[in-house]
C-alpha cells in the first residue's frame, strides 16, 4: 500500500505571529507643523491686550478716515474726473451712508486742492475759500460727522485691531462666541489684581487719568463688537472703583474720525486734471499753423457746475489757454 504523502495546502492560513504591543510616540515635528487654530491661541489675555494704539496712533481711526477718503473719490461726480483708476474697499458697501452728505464733502474737499496750488492757469482764484471754510466746518462739526465715524471705526476694529505675532485678531474672538468672551473680559477685570495693576501704574506715573479713560473707553468698543449688553455692567463696575480716577462713557459721543480730512492726499489727481491739455475738435495736432490749447476744461466745468452748487464758486474764471506753435510740435529728424 503506498504511502500517503501530505500535500502543502496553498489556501492553508499563514501561522500565527505573536504580536507586540504597540508603543505610541508622540512625533514632535508634526505637531509643530500642525496649522494652529485661531481658537487655539484665543485667551482672555490677549483678548485684553488687543488695542487700537500704536505709539500714540490710534490706527483704527486711520483706517476709518484712510476707508472714508476711498469713498470720497468714488463720488460719481469727482471719480470721473480726478480719480478714474481709485478702487472700492471692500467694506465700502457695509457702510450706512444715509443722512451724511457724501457728496458735498467730495466736491469740498476737491475744491480745497484747487484753492491751495497756485496753479498757472488761475483755477485757485475760482474758488471761494472763506465760504469753503463755512462749507467744510459745517461738515466736520455735524452730528452726521460722529455717526458715521462710530460706523466706519466699528466696521474696521475687528480686523485692524491685532496681535501680530499671534495672528489673532478680534474677529476671531467675535466668530468664536463673542458674547462668552466679553462675560470672560468683564470677569477679568473685576479681579482685584487687574485694579491693582493701574493702581500701581497711576501711582508711579506710568499712566495719567487721560491714560486710563483713553484705554477703558477702547475697552468698551471691544465689549460692544463681542456684546453689546456687556458694557454698561462694565462701565458701571469702572465707575464704583473709587481708587482709580473717574471713568467717563464716550462710545457713543468720541470723535472717532477725528478733524479735518487731509486733502493734500487728493492733490496729485486734481493737479493732473488741471494740467490735461485739450485742442478744438476740428484742429489737427499736426497741423501747421497754431493751435490754441486748453488745460483743464473739465476742472472748469466741474467749479462752474458742483462747486457753484455748494456755493463756493467765486465767479471767476480760469486763464487757462495757451498757444501751442508748430515749431514747439514738431522736430527735423
Amino acid at each position: 500500500m503506498p504511502a500517503s504523502v501530505r500535500r502543502a495546502n496553498s489556501s492553508r492560513s499563514p501561522p500565527k505571529v505573536k504580536r507586540t504591543r504597540s508603543v505610541r510616540r508622540n512625533n514632535s515635528f508634526n505637531l509643530l507643523a500642525r496649522p494652529s487654530r485661531p481658537g487655539d491661541r484665543l485667551t482672555v489675555e490677549v483678548l485684553h491686550a488687543l488695542t487700537p494704539y500704536n505709539d500714540d496712533v490710534d490706527e483704527v481711526s486711520e483706517a476709518a478716515r484712510a476707508l472714508l477718503l476711498n469713498t470720497v473719490k468714488l463720488e460719481p461726480h469727482v471719480r470721473e474726473i480726478f480719480f478714474p483708476e481709485e478702487e472700492k474697499d471692500e467694506v465700502v458697501d457695509e457702510v450706512d451712508w444715509r443722512g451724511f452728505p457724501l457728496d458735498r464733502l467730495a466736491t469740498a474737499l476737491v475744491s480745497q486742492c484747487i484753492a491751495t496750488e497756485k496753479d498757472e492757469y488761475k483755477f485757485h482764484q475760482m474758488i471761494d475759500s472763506q465760504a469753503l471754510d463755512i462749507v467744510l466746518n459745517e461738515i466736520y462739526n455735524s452730528l452726521q460727522w460722529k455717526k458715521l465715524g462710530f460706523c466706519l471705526y466699528a466696521l474696521k476694529y475687528p480686523d485692524v485691531v491685532r496681535d501680530d505675532k499671534l495672528g489673532v485678531c478680534l474677529r476671531d474672538f467675535m466668530e468664536d462666541n463673542g458674547h462668552v468672551w466679553a462675560e470672560k473680559l468683564l470677569s477679568y477685570i473685576m479681579e482685584p489684581r487687574w485694579t491693582s495693576l493701574w493702581m500701581h501704574k497711576i501711582v508711579r506715573g506710568q499712566s495719567t487719568d487721560q491714560d486710563y479713560n483713553r484705554e477703558m473707553n477702547a475697552l468698551f468698543v471691544k465689549l460692544h463688537l463681542l456684546d453689546p449688553q456687556v458694557v454698561i455692567p462694565a462701565y458701571q463696575f469702572l465707575l464704583n472703583q473709587r481708587a482709580l480716577p473717574a471713568v467717563t462713557l464716550e462710545l457713543a459721543t468720541r470723535n472717532y474720525l477725528g478733524g479735518a480730512l487731509d486733502h493734500i492726499l487728493l492733490s496729485l489727481e486734481v493737479q493732473a486734471a488741471i494740467q490735461h491739455e485739450s485742442i478744438p475738435l476740428n484742429v489737427s495736432r499736426i497741423s501747421l499753423s497754431d493751435i490754441e490749447v486748453f488745460y483743464g476744461v473739465e476742472v472748469d466745468e466741474f467749479i462752474v457746475t458742483e462747486c457753484r452748487n455748494i456755493g463756493v464758486w467765486s465767479n471767476k474764471r480760469p486763464e487757462n489757454s495757451r498757444v501751442s506753435k508748430a515749431k514747439d510740435r514738431c522736430s527735423i529728424m
